[in-house]
């Protein structure tokens, strides 16, 4: 059978031995020289061990219990201790037979024992073990390191298909709407999208998109749907055509078990409306002339993208005048437990929008995502994304 870690990997180690008996010393370091060891140095005391730890910074450390001075147990002791040493791998060597004084070596932190008098082979393997483990330890860490700084430049590039401030400012400049965000991908990386465009000097365009699951998976089928509406020539004043090219795109390149919950609507200044396409997204909060009591859901069922392309979507529309606003939210809002378990479900999402539009409707989302922030567990199970667009009197 291959072996995870070569000896080539471990001949290279520092390995400290540290005995007050010269002899001793002497014939542990012939034995793991004759080996194949390289990289073997000695201390006469507990004392000398601990003054070439900064100097030498050892791979593992032999190390007899029984020494004048600072014995073994002391300085186990204080390399546990040390921020700097203490995943040090420390192999005791003791010729204790009691099973208490032997329990005391784990005790103090050691990580084997080998009993003297020294039997070679069993040295041999044990240094080996010890080494083998402790290279392993180290391409673990550095494989989740280079992971995580990989996993942290895609939520960089994946945060850049959103829209920018310089978009938002630009749309809402031009069309007199307030636009409030906020997208955060999980601990992974992320499965939801939003977009934005200016159609016409009347009409705004906006979409919220959320791919099952979440991850490395979910984050590339955000990045194929950006390709496809900036390489497409979309209509995006017409939602259910929009909402139909996606979902002919998305059954082609998804597997069976991914698909996504897609709503695209436009906002009509002209007009006075809102109109809108659903798939199976999560109902959508609207209000409008001010009025607290008149807040209500959307309705937003529908299949999900990327299941059949056979399904036809329809346009709906509903009053948008002066003074409306419009809530929209990937579900990790509405699915996400609190301390007791309890998540908020539309009837709490309800409640807490009407509490906080008393007091203008540009306070729904900064409260809203406040006080969830506040009471979710982190961190939070799936990617949140929330949008909204006011329209003022």
């Amino acid at each position: 059978m291959e072996e995870v870690v070569k000896f080539d990997e471990l001949a290279d180690c520092k390995i400290l031995i540290v005995d007050d008996v010269a002899v001793l010393r002497t014939l542990i370091k012939t034995c793991l020289k004759k080996a194949g060891y390289k990289n073997l140095h000695t201390a006469e005391s507990g004392d000398h061990a601990l003054e070439l730890l900064d100097e030498l910074e050892p791979d593992l450390i032999i190390l007899d219990i029984v020494m004048p001075g600072t014995d073994g147990f002391e300085v186990c002791r204080r390399i546990r201790k040390s921020k700097k040493h203490a995943q040090i791998p420390i192999l005791i060597q003791t010729g204790m037979e009691a099973t208490q004084e032997r329990a005391e070596v784990f005790e103090v932190g050691a990580n084997d024992l080998i009993s003297k008098p020294i039997n070679v082979y069993e040295l041999v393997a044990r240094v080996k073990l010890q080494l083998q483990n402790l290279i392993l330890q180290r391409k673990e860490k550095a494989y989740q390191a280079r992971m995580e700084a990989e996993l942290s430049s895609a939520r960089v590039i994946q945060e850049s298909l959103l829209p920018t401030e310089n978009c938002i400012r630009d749309v809402e400049e031009a069309s007199g709407l307030v636009i409030q965000n906020h997208w955060k991908a999980s601990s992974e990386l992320g499965g939801d999208l939003w977009g934005l465009q200016q159609i016409d000097e009347h009409r705004v365009g906006f979409f919220i998109i959320d791919f099952s699951g979440h991850g490395v998976v979910s984050a590339l089928n955000t990045f194929r749907l950006h390709t496809l509406i900036n390489e497409s020539n979309l209509d995006w004043g017409n939602p259910k055509e929009c909402v139909h090219a996606v979902n002919a795109h998305l059954t082609k390149v998804l597997s069976p078990e991914q698909f996504a919950t897609l709503f695209w609507a436009v906002i009509d200044l002209s007009e006075d409306t809102l109109t809108y396409a659903s798939a199976a997204a999560p109902p959508v909060l609207i209000g409008e002339s001010g009025a607290v009591d008149d807040i209500r859901f959307l309705d937003t069922a529908g299949l999900p993208v990327g299941i059949v392309t056979s399904y036809e979507y329809e346009n709906k529309v509903v009053a948008f005048p002066k003074n409306s606003f419009v809530f929209v939210y990937s579900d990790a809002l509405i699915e996400s437990p609190d301390a007791d378990g309890k998540m908020w479900e539309e009837v709490g999402l309800m409640s807490r929008v009407q509490q906080y539009a008393k007091d203008g409707f540009e306070n729904i989302l900064p409260k809203t995502l406040d006080e969830f922030l506040k009471s979710a567990v982190h961190p939070i199970p799936d990617d949140l994304t929330t949008v909204s667009f006011i329209r003022k009197k």
